[in-house]
């Protein structure tokens, strides 16, 4: 009996650490999936590996997880740097089709002095039922 308890505990802590938005809109469910993705990214190891992109595989399109599977850089794709980050937040979102949407994501940076914040622009696509990361790059108006 206890043990039916702790387990049914845990699984309501579980279920009450993801944030859902019950935003339906294309945009919504674009926001969501680069959520699901960037929590998933900051919760485990950041280090490109194949090990680590094999990870990640059910959030990427197939273009995208065949581009960074043939990658060799130390440059994490994700948070484009070196030095990752300590965590994330999900910015604005812009519609560009009705299967197809651009969600900036704030990246930060935080030590005892500084907090540094570096924006990046995520493509999401719908394929089949499912939103996926298309592409992620930099900002150019991020400082």
């Amino acid at each position: 009996m206890v043990v039916v308890s702790v387990a049914v505990l845990a699984a309501l802590f579980a279920a009450s650490c993801r944030v859902e938005t019950f935003d339906e809109s294309p945009c919504g469910e674009a926001k969501d999936a680069a959520h699901r993705l960037y929590s998933f990214h900051f919760g485990n190891d950041m280090t490109p590996s194949p090990e680590n992109l094999e990870k990640r595989k059910r959030y990427l399109t197939d273009e995208l997880f065949k581009q960074l599977s043939a990658n060799t850089s130390r440059t994490d794709y994700f948070t484009a740097s070196e030095n990752f980050p300590r965590t994330f937040k999900i910015g604005q979102c812009t519609l560009n089709s009705p299967n197809d949407a651009t969600v900036q994501v704030q990246i930060y940076w935080k030590d005892d002095y500084t907090t540094v914040q570096k924006d990046l622009l995520v493509d999401v696509v719908k394929r089949a039922n499912d939103w996926l990361i298309n592409s992620v790059t930099p900002d150019p108006k991020s400082k």
